[in-house]
């Protein structure tokens, strides 16, 4: 069972791991139950993940969870801009029949299709996907990318997509150059200053954070294995104290701009969650 460090009412999110419906039933749901783990995140990286019947099985057991759901375009194309589109709608309302649930919408890597999320943000907006408006919708934020070129693409989808009027949260991919993620927090907050004085945006949309917590083994992975689109430095992967006080650093950051974290690393027992916790300050 968690101590009461570990219940405090501080808003945080735990990305959620398992491989089959059974190991989700079995353990993910105790332990977020006997944890009071209040905000999770289901990951949408193969064709073949059961979002929906994964999210109602959580709903079903525990009514109250805060459940986003990550939507791929990417993994979730069916042959056309059009077909994907009705197939992202027929998502959210079935989403929507879940009390408490969102979804995050990204375009996936790889080649370009005809539909990513800005298209389908715009489509939303013109009110030709009105599945779009049946529940929260969230996007992606890239602060970390190494190109100048690319980092201004990047706010410019971003500009684009709070322009939609649909967005009601960001999150941010993880990094380790901090002095990157303040100057892409500093221009996130001016972005969404700009959208809510147009009147574009109705509501400020929340901005959450991904962290790692670091160990030896995730360390090895990131520098043999790295995931699509993060960026973490030598000194960072150099050693697990250096990458701990990197993270701590980066809490800081995330506190000092409202930054809700989401953490990204599987966690099973409560010393892994008290360890989390500790890390991220909660």
């Amino acid at each position: 069972m968690c101590t009461a460090t570990c219940n405090k009412a501080t808003a945080w999110r735990l990305e959620l791991f398992f491989k089959t419906q059974t190991e989700l039933q079995d353990k993910v749901i105790p332990f977020l139950r006997s944890n009071s783990v209040a905000r999770v995140n289901l990951t949408n990286k193969t064709k073949d993940d059961k979002l929906l019947d994964s999210a109602k099985l959580l709903k079903d057991a525990l009514p109250d969870l805060d459940v986003c759901l990550h939507y791929s375009i990417k993994w979730n194309y069916v042959r056309s801009c059009e077909r994907s589109l009705a197939a992202l709608e027929r998502f959210c309302e079935q989403a929507a029949q879940l009390e408490g649930c969102s979804v995050l919408l990204v375009s996936g890597g790889g080649k370009k299709r005809q539909l990513d999320t800005v298209k389908a943000l715009s489509q939303g907006k013109a009110g030709s996907a009105r599945g779009l408006h049946a529940l929260p919708v969230h996007v992606a934020f890239n602060p970390y990318l190494p190109s100048e070129k690319e980092f201004q693409a990047e706010k410019k989808r971003l500009k684009a997509k709070l322009e939609s009027g649909l967005v009601s949260g960001i999150y941010l991919q993880i990094g380790s150059d901090l002095q990157r993620l303040k100057e892409g927090l500093s221009f996130l907050q001016s972005a969404v200053e700009e959208c809510m004085q147009s009147g574009a945006c109705k509501e400020r949309p929340a901005v959450h954070g991904s962290v790692f917590l670091p160990s030896k083994r995730l360390l090895t992975q990131m520098k043999f294995r790295p995931w699509n689109g993060v960026f973490l430095s030598e000194a960072y992967l150099s050693s697990l104290p250096k990458a701990e006080a990197m993270t701590k650093e980066l809490m800081k950051i995330y506190q000092d701009f409202d930054v809700i974290p989401l953490l990204e690393t599987a966690v099973s027992t409560a010393e892994e969650l008290r360890k989390a916790h500790d890390l991220m300050r909660l």
